[in-house]
This record gives C-alpha cells, structure tokens and sequence, in this order.
C-alpha cells in the first residue's frame, strides 16, 4: 500500500526544488487515494492559482466540500464552468452538489446538461451511465427514464429501451424499429382511440402517430397506407426531411427508382447538403430525363454551387420541354450579360436593332481579323 505521509514528504520536496509540475503529480495522486486530504486539495489549489483558473476552481469547490461547505462549493464550480461551460467534470460535479444540497430542480437541470453535452460528443456510452445515475437518484421521474430508453434505442440496444420506456410514443418507435409490428399496432390502436388526439392543440402529438403509422405500414410493406400516413403527417408538420426520407424508402419498396431518388434528392436539399442532393437529383433526371422539376432543381442546384455554366444547361433542358418562360428569361438574361445577343434574343430577351448591328460589325470585325492573321502565315 501506498504510503500517503510518504507522498507528502515527496511532494514537499519537489515544491523546495521549485518542481511544482511533479509536486502537482504527487498531490493528484494522494487525492486519487485518499480523496478527503485537505492538505493535498488546498495544495492543489495554490498551485493551480496561477497557471489554470479552472482547476483552481475545482480544487478550491473539492476543499469547500470537504469542509460541508457546499453552498461555497457550489459557486467555486459555478465559476469553473463560466471559464468552461462544457467541461463535462464541472457539471458532473454540480449535479452532485445540487443533489446533496437538497436542490432537485437543479440538479435535475445539471444532469440533463451532462446528457446533452455527452450525446453532442457522441459519448453515447457515457451519456447513458449518467442517465442511469439521474434514474437512481429520481426513480420517480419518468423524463430520466425516457431519456435513457432514447439512449438505448440510438445504441441499438431495443430491449433495455422496452425495459424502462415510459412514454407510448416513444415505445412504439422503438418496437417498429425492433419489427416488433404486432406490440407496435397495439399502442398505435390505443393512441388513435384516444380523443384528445385530434384536438388542435394536439397537433404535434397527432403528427407523430402518422408518422409512426406511416412506419407500421412500412414494415409490413403496405406501401400505399405508408404513403397516405406520410402525407397525413405533412398536412400537419409541412414537408420536411423526415418526410422526404420516409417518402423515399416507400417508393424505394414499391420499386419506383425515380420517385425514389425525387424525394431524397429533396431530404438532402433541405438539409443543405446540396453536393448530395445533386446526385440523387441527377439519378432521378437518368430515370426519367423528361421530368421538368428535377431539372429545375438541378438547374438551381447548380446555380447555388456557383456552377452557372452548368446550370444554364439543365435551364436549357426545362426549355425545350414546353418553352418554359421562366426559364427563356433566365436563359435570356444570362447570355445578355455574356454579350451572346442572338442567343439571348432566341430565348426570348428584347434587344435593340442598334445592339444587334453593333454586335454583327464587332463579330465582323474580328472574323477579319482572324482570316488577316491566318492569311500572313
């Protein structure tokens, strides 16, 4: 075993030669070991005063504490985390000093904070030890309890998700994505008799029981209910990604290519992922070359990518379908400004006869010019 009055010997050495790097060492160490010495926490403390504030902070809250002082400590961590308010150390510590105090509400507020800055890290794993520890310290708060459950499904691990699950909504989901379809239509059912569901201030809860509808249709490939669910769920929310997205896998297993690549081409655009929603745009286009609004899209597409060459080609595909004017007058305007005056004539845009004639003399003009430098050779 470890002797800590050994360590302390060591560490008082070190701060004599002015080594304070491996004295702040060997206090870490006796602290890891013997967590209540206030000799090694108010050291820690000095020597972080200068060279890390944070820390300082901590150290100082960790000596409050071992003093029962936790309303002091509370406000060395608070001080912390305005230097680091991501500093998953800092809330952790909060979260537990709130608990002590007797101050549910903010501890409560702290561990979802923890969660959250766990789950942005994609530190699923050490988002969903915290939940557990907020579901043991409130057992009778049933938010802990979905929030883990919603933790659970993310990993993939359905069962312990059905365990603790307290909201229908939320097992449901999770039950479609296990395919379990059978449990799932049972909730669905209960949900769709209740009432209050079609109140209008509803409206959020009766969007997500289509959307769920949609996805009970989907596992059991009634493509066609799928689709009136999903369009049930657009009525409502308006069209979004999610929609798209469930539009997509629906035409996807109805075999509909086209169809298929339209509405992802539309969830990746909404999404302002516009490198990729030009390719599924351009799939849909190779599957159905005729259709007007995927070249309108790709036109803009294109246009927004600062590719206006390119996009003036799809503008000249929507063109010859039916002489779209909008896209004669974009046409128009674009080669105008190019200084191409019969393309741009031919797309429809007005040109003065003096225009028109300078142009001819200067295209002359350098057609001499041309058939003179060739001429010499």
């Amino acid at each position: 075993m470890t002797d800590v009055h050994a360590l302390h010997q060591s560490a008082n050495d070190e701060l004599l030669k002015g080594n304070e790097d491996k004295a702040i060492e060997i206090y870490t160490k006796i602290v890891e070991l013997a967590p209540s010495d206030e000799i090694a926490l108010s050291q820690l403390m000095d020597l972080y005063l200068e060279r890390d504030k944070f820390m300082y902070y901590i150290m100082r809250s960790n000596v409050n504490i071992v003093q029962h002082k936790y309303e002091h400590a509370i406000n060395d961590v608070k001080k912390a985390l305005n230097l680091d308010s991501n500093s998953t150390e800092g809330r952790r510590k909060l979260a537990r000093l709130y608990k002590v105090s007797g101050k549910n509400l903010r501890a409560i507020d702290e561990f979802l904070k923890l969660i959250d800055l766990y789950t942005k890290e994609n530190s699923i794993e050490s988002a969903i030890g915290i939940a557990k520890k907020a579901v043991s310290q409130f057992e009778n708060d049933n938010d802990f309890k979905n929030i883990l459950a919603n933790l659970y499904f993310k990993c993939g691990d359905y069962k312990n998700a059905i365990d603790i699950v307290q909201d229908d909504y939320l097992k449901a989901k999770i039950l479609l994505q296990d395919e379990q379809n059978d449990k799932a239509k049972e909730i669905l059912d209960k949900l769709k008799e209740d009432k209050n569901l079609y109140k209008e201030q509803n409206k959020e809860q009766l969007a997500a029981y289509y959307l769920l509808e949609a996805q009970y249709f989907y596992n059991k490939k009634d493509f066609e209910q799928a689709l009136k669910s999903v369009e049930n769920y657009t009525d409502i929310s308006l069209p979004n990604p999610l929609s798209f997205q469930m539009k997509a896998l629906i035409y996807d297993g109805m075999g509909d290519e086209f169809r298929s690549y339209y509405n992802w081409g539309y969830c990746y655009k909404l999404q302002k992922r516009f490198d990729e929603a030009i390719v599924e745009f351009t799939h849909a286009h190779n599957a159905n070359v005729k259709d007007k609004n995927t070249l309108i899209e790709l036109a803009n597409l294109y246009a927004n990518n600062n590719e206006k060459f390119t996009s003036m080609e799809y503008w000249k595909k929507v063109y010859e379908i039916d002489k779209d004017k909008r896209a004669g007058q974009i046409l128009g305007d674009f080669y105008y400004q190019q200084g191409d005056l019969r393309l741009a004539e031919y797309y429809g845009k007005k040109i003065e006869k003096k225009e028109l004639k300078e142009a001819q003399y200067q295209d002359e003009g350098l057609l001499e010019k041309i058939i003179s430098f060739f001429s010499k050779k």
